[in-house]
């Protein structure tokens, strides 16, 4: 029975709201645009409806030790009142002081950089209920201050959460300043919240079963997993933290990372009765709605999952990144993942990842790796010949993660491959795919030609030595199967439909999308977005079958040289589009 829909509301970031006439600040000039950009979002939020928005801090730039502080809340209250839509807003260190923090010189809250917060937005701290959920808002910058404001948040925040876990009521929690980027146990620095507030405040979490916690500040998107909680960070609507560039492997976008358009936007969420969603909405930094915008253009989804491919991640995405001693965190050294790849597979709706076994094999890579299961995702894992004991091993130990294991053969040891699928189901219980290797591309005239790049899966013309084979291996528990491969030089739809009429069980399709020579970047964006799209509907009316898309990422410094569905920055191409909104077209017409 499918989750019905509740409600959906909005969450926005980071809208460092200025004087239009302000200096501008490190000679930016994207900053003269925060005030439009937040204007546009508005005018989004307005077109789209959500049931209530929530800003999570830092709404203007200027601190409250400045004389145009409170001139500049004037502007975002003017901003934010053209809402339609009930509004709540909650303390950022732009708006109050920073957190107390020794090796910043900003001044940190007092007992009266409050007050002109209150006087336009409202409590520092509040909660409010909608349907059976409730939305605990906090104040973060006055954690570890010693305020007395502090403990009497403190005291709040306690009896609400545990009245609404008595009561019934699903939680979630809203705040500026993120527990953590990476994990709880994390050094503290200038974006997570220090001890001894951080370890209560988990604790609180777990006890009382906390949903969702959502964060700002970083104005980068960022997911984790802890207990049975899903924290988020979102992105601002303003500018992008270019520090964060350190996590791309090419040169950063505009303003080195700080105008990377793509990077900015918001959230919209959507509550069913048994989950939540989250939608990630990029702006692009667009200060106005285009006179032919539809609605259906500033948010495409459903009230249910839509039918997606699965894609193959050739380039490392697990472990995490060691950022630039430099700026605001001039003393320390912090990590953070590359989430612009998680972002942009939620966005899309992909929720089936193929990787090597040395990703689950790996504990940094199969901690993140578990996040992401326990966000949604299922995992194949290919391995190379039959299993050796160390393979064995770690298969026992860390399957259950798994959805699929692939296991593939050199041409000198398939026909071993009952043998090796026997021993490789003692220890797993998730279902077998089994696959040869073969040259990438075949050899046409000149015998001395040989093959270095190898590929794999069965083609369409071994569909009968593949199923004479499958049945040497099955066991009638239909828990092995076949992976079949769609060369970048065949018809991909009419090998795509020839695969799925000749196995009618269920059998994995390694994708290989368009490249050209070794040496020669195939980069054709139209072609590619062509190609997507018939892939796409073709792939929809196909039975029993997973569709990995090989590649998502551009691979701009191997061989074969070939764009995908996201630049090394991990921002969207126009394939990336083109595919989500097939998708939706395609979902709601069923």
């Amino acid at each position: 029975m499918q989750d019905k829909l509740l409600f959906q509301f909005a969450v926005i970031a980071d809208t460092h709201i200025r004087l239009p006439d302000s200096a501008e600040e490190g000679g930016f000039p994207s900053n003269r645009l925060s005030n439009d950009r937040a204007k546009y979002v508005v005018q989004c939020l307005n077109r789209i409806k959500p049931d209530f928005v929530i800003h999570l801090g830092d709404l203007v730039h200027p601190i409250p030790a400045l004389g145009n502080h409170e001139s500049a809340v004037k502007i975002a209250s003017g901003i934010f009142s053209e809402l339609e839509t009930k509004f709540f807003a909650l303390p950022g260190n732009h708006d109050i002081g920073d957190k107390p923090n020794a090796s910043l010189p900003a001044p940190v809250v007092d007992e009266k950089s409050h007050q002109i917060f209150t006087k336009y937005w409202g409590p520092m701290y509040q909660a409010f209920t909608s349907k059976n959920c409730l939305f605990t808002c906090i104040d973060t910058p006055v954690l570890n201050s010693g305020l007395m404001r502090e403990k009497e948040q403190q005291i709040w925040l306690e009896n609400e959460l545990r009245v609404a876990n008595e009561s019934g009521l699903r939680i979630f929690v809203f705040m500026h300043y993120p527990l953590f980027i990476c994990e709880p146990n994390e050094a503290p620095h200038y974006d997570n919240i220090d001890e001894p507030a951080r370890t209560w405040l988990l604790e609180l979490f777990k006890q009382y079963s906390v949903e969702a916690v959502f964060s700002g500040h970083v104005h980068n998107v960022f997911v984790g997993v802890h207990e049975k909680t899903k924290y988020y960070i979102l992105p601002s609507t303003s500018f992008v933290r270019p520090e964060y560039s350190e996590l791309q492997v090419v040169a950063p976008g505009e303003e080195f990372g700080r105008n990377d358009t793509a990077k900015l936007g918001y959230f919209i969420v959507k509550v069913f009765t048994g989950r939540h969603e989250i939608v990630p909405i990029r702006t692009y930094g667009e200060i106005s709605i285009h006179p032919e915008t539809t609605d259906k253009d500033l948010l495409l989804l459903t009230d249910c999952k839509v039918w997606m491919l699965g894609v193959s991640l050739r380039q490392g995405w697990g472990r995490r990144v060691e950022l630039a001693v430099d700026g605001l965190d001039e003393f320390k050294r912090k990590e953070a993942y590359r989430d612009g790849l998680l972002i942009a597979l939620l966005e899309l709706g992909v929720t089936s990842l193929r990787v090597p076994l040395a990703d689950l094999a790996n504990a940094d890579v199969r901690r993140r790796l578990s996040d992401f299961v326990r966000l949604g995702f299922g995992f194949t894992v290919y391995s190379l010949d039959s299993p050796d004991e160390h393979v064995l091993t770690t298969i026992a130990a860390h399957g259950a993660l798994l959805e699929n294991w692939e296991l593939i053969f050199p041409e000198h040891s398939i026909l071993r491959a009952a043998e090796s699928v026997r021993i490789a189901q003692s220890v797993f219980k998730g279902k077998l795919f089994i696959s040869p290797v073969v040259p990438l591309k075949k050899d046409v005239a000149d015998k001395n030609i040989f093959q270095h790049f190898a590929s794999h899966g069965f083609s369409v013309e071994q569909t009968v030595k593949a199923k004479k084979l499958l049945s040497t291996v099955n066991d009638n528990s239909h828990r092995v199967g076949l992976t079949f491969r769609v060369s970048p030089w065949d018809d991909h739809l009419t090998t795509l439909r020839e695969i799925d009429r000749q196995v009618k069980d269920h059998k994995l399709i390694n994708l290989q999308m368009p490249r050209l020579n070794e040496g020669k970047c195939f980069d054709d964006e139209k072609k590619l977005e062509k190609f997507i799209i018939d892939v796409y509907k073709t792939s929809r009316t196909m039975q029993n079958s997973t569709v990995f898309l090989d590649t998502f990422v551009d691979n701009d410094r191997g061989y074969y040289p070939r764009i995908g569905l996201l630049d090394r920055r991990l921002n969207p191409r126009k394939a990336f589009h083109a595919l989500k909104s097939v998708s939706q077209q395609l979902s709601q017409q069923i």
